[in-house]
């Protein structure tokens, strides 16, 4: 560790700042517990939180100072507010670590992945302090944001073997999207490290952003991660620190105390400036309410301005213009005056604690906090701050290395003096520092400056190329919506040369959160029709390609599939394989039926070779996903395992939500097919959280459903009767859902009811409506309802081989035989022994005991109808009720009992089921079909078919034979 050197000097507060440090006592305890676990091995968070002002800084600074003493490594990085870099605030302790590991003094893992210069690279990436982006550097390929992550925790780790490291982070409510995934996977993978890592954060509005909440309440439910909240100073504390100053003589310190108190409201920032104010003899006007004193921090700082000559006051508000932290040379060009003038002015400004060094040997300025400077911009007119930006945006151009971060600097100064004349100067370096962002995989930064160049770009055409160059890195980024409104604007605009482009990259943000297209297919239409006949251009190959696909959410699936074989044709042709496999990923949307579905596993393969080939883990993620959904309706469980490896590489990554979320989808239907309901149900949670990152709405009905087939199969629906009243409006809810749990719940009337409405005379469905076909058929076995029955008969023979679905994996059903030898069993026709063998087959192809089991008590109940035919029903119920019993599958033995219980009740003649009974009772007392199926609440073709059946087992040629049948076999009561 002695050839580098690390220091907490880039904190406001240090050891040998002049204030005195007081109070905070169970808190200092806080940290010093989380200090010794760490030291132990078991890496500690604290995130500390409060308003601004309230000595968050402070805290940490005396911790740092402290511990440091006591043999700890020390590195501090901050946040800052107007354009930081990327991945602040890693930037700083980055920048200290680097030249150990690249000397060698600091070890990298034996286990790392990334070879040496790999590391050094991602952490060039990380503080942006590459190559002179003006000097024709070699680009390093970043690849993916993995890297970058796992280069930074690699570090971590290599700094802590030798001794325990502090790693303090300030402003992290600052922080950009890239840096909080850094921060998460940094706390995520550190677990066994030697590491405190303490975080200041304000709690209060506008500092507070939704994006930071999500993120930390992720962070709090991991191990030794915890937050404290400090409060202003009691009036005790405040009276200590008057002591300490010397400020409580002739005993009137709690006097004194109790009047601070109610002016300063305990803020300890407040309370430091206000004391340093009071010259000997004021004491006494701060104890009068209606004193001089100041009333808030802007007040104070006011009052020290009010006293500055306005030749000093003007070098002050530049150095409030360039930041927190002062470059005094930066200063000194940006000012109007000589080096020594501005230099008295910077004197001037320090005897007032208005400016001060910061501590360490980098020779900068800082203002004495956040909240100082804020009050010296806000009092700085709108034109005049305008000038002083453009100022140190002209000082900030003069010949010297021009990094990532003096672009930042440049882009983010020009911006807000562009309404002076250089638009075109904002315009570049926005465009400039975007480019470095994206190229540092920081998409959500990139975006937000592409987009901000659109919006001052005068020029409509190169305002356009930005706006879908930061459509582009909100899709990578994983916000889709902000993808859609950028895109949605230049395609619209029929004057725009990238309408077509625009188009394109709107259904592209489009099908991945499967919204309806109707809009995408407008745009796309109206751009081709205006774009010339050119059918070999890539660019027009992919539109179609794309409309191609946004047509089959409109259920145009002809015209689709049409376009979908013409594109492919094309981009074979022109043997561009980027082409290729864009329009090969565009027509997985094409396989709604099981005939399809050899095709479209065929495009997914091939997508997925073509990316191995080119390393392009985009294009495989998405084939992957397509390949899993696939494989587990054929039943290939092996196919199911490589898709999840492609998933989960792809996720890990790029670091993309919308690929774990596919990910973890596939991680649930393993767990509750194996009957790990408990891991199933935190997954199941995982993923609507997941999906809420990527987008807005759309997770939370999946994830509903999946609590409903977990609660189904281990009896929790319960739970949930009191809440059912059968009085649902099943146009406002998903019906299928709603009639799965009126059947489940034995609410058989409004099942009926809802299953009669859900039905229609002839039934189809997709691969992934397939699930729902599992769900009308549950309905109409359990009701008896052979009408029904009937009519989705043929929808279920058409997947016979194969297994239903869910959506994309929402949830799984099991086999398709499963369910067509219950329909065959309830209907008295076909070979319902085969489907369920076919059935069980499946099952075990998948490694699938909970559907095994479902499959095992359906062909006990078939035989508890039909009777045993010479099957051992008994051994098929002992082997049901082992596994149901060993995973806890409420539902199969409630399924096996009911079975079993009617197996003991007097057998009706002839085979006759209970529903059979009823009807030939009614039909006894001389009821029409039309009056049976309106005792029965069931529909009159049902009522005809209950009819039909009865005669065929009881040989009765018409109803007055069936009612002398009732009475002579004692069925009347």
């Amino acid at each position: 560790m002695s050839a580098w050197t690390a220091s907490h000097s880039s904190l406001r507060w240090t050891e040998a700042s002049p204030s005195s440090f007081v109070g905070r006592r169970t808190e200092r305890a806080q940290l010093d517990e989380a200090w010794s676990a760490a030291t132990r091995g078991h890496r500690q968070v604290v995130f500390v939180g409060g308003e601004p002002g309230v000595g968050k800084s402070r805290l940490l600074a005396e911790t740092a100072s402290r511990l440091e003493r006591s043999g700890a490594v020390v590195l501090a990085g901050s946040c800052v507010a107007d354009l930081g870099t990327p991945y602040q605030p890693f930037g700083q302790p980055m920048t200290t670590l680097r030249p150990a590991v690249a000397d060698g003094t600091l070890e990298l893992r034996a286990s790392s992945r990334l070879s040496r210069d790999r590391v050094l690279a991602m952490l060039d990436a990380v503080t942006g302090s590459g190559d002179d982006v003006d000097g024709g550097g070699e680009h390093v390929d970043l690849g993916y944001r993995q890297d970058i992550v796992d280069a930074v925790v690699e570090t971590l780790v290599a700094a802590a073997a030798d001794r325990p490291l502090v790693l303090l982070l300030e402003d992290v409510h600052w922080a950009s999207e890239s840096a909080l995934d850094l921060l998460s996977y940094v706390v995520e993978s550190t677990s066994t490290t030697e590491l405190l890592l303490l975080a200041t954060l304000r709690t209060t509005a506008p500092d507070r952003s939704a994006g930071l909440v999500d993120r930390l309440a992720r962070l709090y439910r991991l191990d030794s991660v915890r937050r404290i909240d400090l409060r202003p100073f009691a009036t005790d504390e405040i009276e200590e620190y008057l002591v300490r100053e010397g400020r409580a003589a002739d005993g009137r310190g709690a006097e004194l105390a109790a009047r601070l108190r109610e002016r300063t409201g305990g803020n300890p920032f407040f309370l430091r400036e206000l004391v340093r104010d009071l010259a000997p003899g004021r004491d006494r006007a701060v104890l009068h309410a209606d004193g001089p004193a100041p009333q808030s921090v802007q007040d104070t700082i006011e009052s020290r301005l009010r006293t500055l000559p306005p030749d000093a006051r003007e070098t002050l508000e530049v150095a409030a213009v360039i930041g927190d932290v002062v470059d005094p040379d930066l200063l000194l060009r940006a000012s109007r005056w000589d080096a020594g003038q501005a230099l008295d002015h910077v004197d001037a400004a320090a005897d007032r604690h208005l400016l001060e060094l910061r501590p360490g040997a980098d020779g900068l300025l800082q203002f004495p906090h956040t909240l100082a400077r804020q009050v010296v911009l806000d009092l700085v007119p709108l034109a005049r701050r305008t000038h002083l930006h453009l100022r140190v945006a002209q000082a900030l151009e003069q010949p010297g290395p021009r990094g990532a971060t003096r672009v930042q600097q440049l882009a983010h100064h020009y911006d807000r003096a562009h309404v002076l004349g250089y638009t075109a100067e904002a315009v570049r370096y926005l465009l400039e520092a975007g480019r470095l962002a994206e190229e540092a995989l920081a998409h959500d930064e990139a975006a937000q400056l592409f987009a901000r160049a659109a919006a001052l770009d005068p020029d409509p055409e190169t305002a356009d190329e930005a706006r879908l160059r930061a459509a582009a890195c909100w899709v990578l980024a994983g916000d889709l919506p902000a993808a859609r409104d950028l895109a949605e604007t230049v395609a619209a605009d029929a004057t725009s040369p990238h309408r077509l482009r625009g188009a394109v990259m709107y259904e592209e943000s489009t099908w991945r959160s499967s919204r309806p297209s109707g809009r995408a297919v407008e745009l796309l239409t109206t751009a081709l029709s205006a774009t010339p006949a050119t059918p070999d251009d890539a660019l027009s190959v992919r539109a179609r390609a794309s409309l191609g696909r946004a047509l089959v959410y409109e259920h145009r699936h002809q015209e689709a599939c049409e376009l979908a074989t013409q594109t492919i044709a094309q981009a074979r042709r022109l043997a561009d394989d980027d082409l290729l496999v864009r329009v090969l990923e565009a027509a997985f949307m094409h396989g709604h039926t099981p005939a399809d579905l050899p095709t479209t596993l065929a495009r997914a393969q091939e997508v997925s070779h073509l990316s191995r080939q080119k390393g392009d883990l985009w294009h495989l993620g998405h084939a992957a996903f397509q390949r899993s959904l696939i494989s587990y309706v054929i039943g290939d469980d092996r196919g199911l395992a490589d898709a999840r490896a492609d998933l989960v590489r792809t996720a890990d990554a790029t670091r993309q939500p919308y690929f774990a979320y596919w990910a973890g989808s596939v991680d649930f239907t393993r767990q509750f097919v194996t009957g790990r309901f408990a891991d199933a149900t935190r997954t199941s949670e995982t993923l609507v959280e997941l999906g809420s990152t990527f987008e807005t709405e759309g997770t939370t009905g999946p994830w509903s459903f999946q609590q409903f087939m977990l609660r189904r199969e281990t009896g929790g629906l319960e739970s949930v009767r009191g809440l059912v009243t059968g009085d649902e409006d099943v146009h406002g809810t998903w019906a299928p859902g709603l009639l799965a749990l009126y059947t489940e719940l034995g609410m058989s009337d409004v099942a009926q009811r809802v299953l009669t409405w859900l039905v229609p005379d002839e039934y189809a469905s997709t691969v992934a409506g397939s699930g729902v076909l599992a769900l009308l058929c549950d309905a109409a076995v359990e009701l008896e309802d052979v009408d029904v029955a009937a009519r989705l008969r043929p929808a279920v023979a058409t997947f016979t081989g194969m297994n239903l679905v869910v959506g994309g994996l929402v949830a799984v059903m099991g086999s398709a035989d499963r369910y067509l030898g219950q329909l065959d069993s309830l209907l008295g026709r076909g070979d319902p022994e085969r489907s369920f063998a076919v059935a069980e087959q499946m099952d075990a192809a998948m490694g699938a005991p909970v559907h095994r089991a479902e499959t095992l008590a359906a062909h006990v109940a078939h035989h508890r109808r039909h009777g045993p035919d010479g099957c051992d029903v008994r051994a098929l119920e002992r082997s049901a009720r082992s596994t149901a019993t060993a995973l806890g599958l409420a539902r199969v033995l409630r399924r096996l009992d009911s079975v079993g219980a009617a197996s003991t009740r007097t057998t009706h003649p002839d085979g006759l089921t209970d529903r059979e009974v009823e009807v030939l009772c009614l039909l006894a007392e001389g009821l029409s079909n039309r009056q049976i199926a309106g005792t029965l609440v069931i529909s009159e073709n049902t009522a005809a078919n209950h009819v039909r059946n009865i005669r065929i087992k009881t040989g009765c040629e018409n109803r007055t034979r069936a009612a002398m049948y009732a009475v002579s076999h004692g069925l009347l009561t």
